[in-house]
């Protein structure tokens, strides 16, 4: 199998494929396709490069994954042209060494997309490993460290409790709960310095997780309170944690 230069080609050269082919070339031909394509000596990556780049840069190597299938499903379309192009010859010459000949590329080629499938699947479970490893660590971490609780928002009886995702248009927060936490502010700028200290301290492994949020819709009224908020709003997404545990207190 080669490639062209381009400089060798030229606007008048017609390059015709001829069906006559003698027995030497057409057993060479089969052979040399044979030994080349065999699974074992095919290697696409060795596998530690590729568990680094998953381990570290996972998004990556989705995109490697999805790289790979398109061109396991290029190589597929690929045997479907070379064996009609066999049924062909058949029909049309009655050339059973170069139909072979075809066909032997199409099994060869064929070996090549198991192969790929093969090791798409070793990524697709590494991946997950990989994933599923963070959320038992993020699980574990965020159990681990101390909640946070204000004495005296819980001494305070007449507190009004809004979810962050409701229109909180000339709402000045006293102090927030989040999950477990229940932490006091003195205004929206406090609330989302504080935010950010408990989302990185009890929750930086939740950016590594699959986790699905729940849908919300989210007030856009237009204000300077509904701003802060949808700040802490992007801030609650990136470490996925749902909007509906996190209260506003009032």
């Amino acid at each position: 199998m080669g490639f062209f230069k381009k400089e060798s080609i030229t606007e008048d050269e017609n390059i015709s494929i001829s069906n006559e082919i003698n027995n030497t070339t057409c057993d060479t031909y089969q052979t040399s396709h044979k030994n080349s394509f065999r699974r074992d000596d095919l290697s696409l990556f060795y596998t530690n490069d590729i568990e680094y780049v998953i381990n570290n840069f996972p998004s990556m190597s989705i995109e490697i994954r999805n790289s790979l299938n398109n061109l396991a499903e290029t190589l597929e379309d690929t045997i479907n042209f070379i064996e009609d192009k066999s049924s062909e010859i058949i029909k049309d010459s009655r050339d059973f060494k170069l139909s072979q000949a075809h066909r032997d590329t199409s099994i060869a080629i064929y070996d090549v997309v198991e192969n790929i499938r093969e090791y798409i699947d070793w990524m697709k479970d590494e991946y997950e490993k990989k994933i599923n490893k963070a959320d038992e660590n993020s699980e574990k971490n965020n159990v681990e460290l101390e909640k946070i609780v204000d004495k005296e928002l819980v001494d305070e009886d007449n507190n009004v409790e809004i979810e962050i995702f409701k229109d909180l248009t000339l709402i000045e927060p006293k102090g927030f709960r989040l999950k477990e936490n229940l932490v006091k502010v003195d205004d929206w700028n406090d609330l989302l310095v504080k935010t950010a200290e408990i989302l990185n301290r009890q929750y930086k492994n939740n950016k590594n997780s699959n986790k699905k949020l729940g849908y919300f819709i989210i007030d856009d009224k237009k204000s300077e309170q509904n701003s802060f908020r949808d700040t802490a709003i992007e801030m609650l997404n990136e470490y996925k944690i749902g909007l509906d545990e996190f209260i506003i207190i009032s």
